[in-house]
C-alpha cells in the first residue's frame, strides 16, 4: 500500500482509532489530532510483510513550544478505512533522534 492512499483516506475523514491507541493517548497525553498530524506529515518506518501494516513517525505540535515525534501502526486492511491500531511517543533509548531506526543494542 502506498503511504499516500493512507494519507488520502485520512484527508477523507476515513479512518478510526483503535482502543490500544486510545489508552496510549491518554497515558501519554497526546489527541487525535496529534496521532492524525503525525500520520499526514510523517515518515515510513516499516512495512510488514505478513500483515496489511506499516508503521510511521512523524512530528507533531503538543503545545507553541512543545514538539514531539509519534510512532503510529495504521493498518490498511479495510478498502475504505485505515485503522490506527496503536500510537505512542517513542522511548529515547529503543529510538534513535529523530526515531526513525532502532539503536544498535551494545553486546
Amino acid at each position: 500500500m502506498d503511504v499516500e492512499i493512507i494519507r488520502q483516506r485520512i484527508r477523507a475523514g476515513n479512518y478510526l482509532i483503535k482502543s490500544h491507541a486510545i489508552q496510549h493517548a491518554l497515558k501519554q497525553g497526546f489527541e487525535r489530532k496529534h496521532i492524525v498530524d503525525a500520520v499526514l506529515d510523517g515518515n515510513l518506518i516499516e512495512e510488514y510483510p505478513d500483515e496489511p501494516r506499516m508503521l510511521l513517525c512523524g512530528k507533531t505540535n503538543l503545545s507553541p513550544n512543545v514538539d514531539i515525534y509519534l510512532h503510529v501502526v495504521c493498518e490498511f486492511a479495510d478498502p475504505m478505512y485505515v485503522e490506527f491500531v496503536t500510537a505512542y511517543i517513542p522511548d529515547e533509548t529503543d529510538w534513535e533522534s529523530p526515531p526513525f531506526r532502532r539503536r544498535r543494542r551494545e553486546r
